[in-house]
């Protein structure tokens, strides 16, 4: 067993203050939800995977969004499982920029 702590592992520390305020969710975060809903309710990725490659950004976790964190974990997830190339994402998120952008 290693003694290194992830970013997630805040166990007996300060964890600051709690912001109680819904802020409800932007357009592209509820879009996020409904797909790691999605993906996860027809067992496409299991929530243990996407945890882990939250869990991976190491630092980067602390300074992204709850919504930040699970986009990029789903996707590296996708990614590794082959379900999705590169070149499809690049090509998707061209597409939706050239729509919404």
């Amino acid at each position: 067993m290693t003694d290194h702590k992830r970013p997630h592992d805040m166990g007996g520390e300060p964890g600051g203050p709690i912001d109680t305020v819904d802020h409800g969710m932007k357009f592209w975060e509820k879009q996020a939800n409904a797909l790691r809903n999605t993906l996860t309710s027809r067992k496409v990725v299991r929530l243990d995977e996407l945890r882990r490659a939250a869990e991976d950004l190491g630092e980067r976790y602390l300074q992204l969004g709850y919504f930040e964190r699970t986009t990029h974990a789903m996707r590296v997830v996708l990614l590794e499982r082959g379900l999705i190339t590169q070149s499809e994402l690049e090509a998707k998120m061209a597409e939706v920029r050239d729509r919404y952008g």
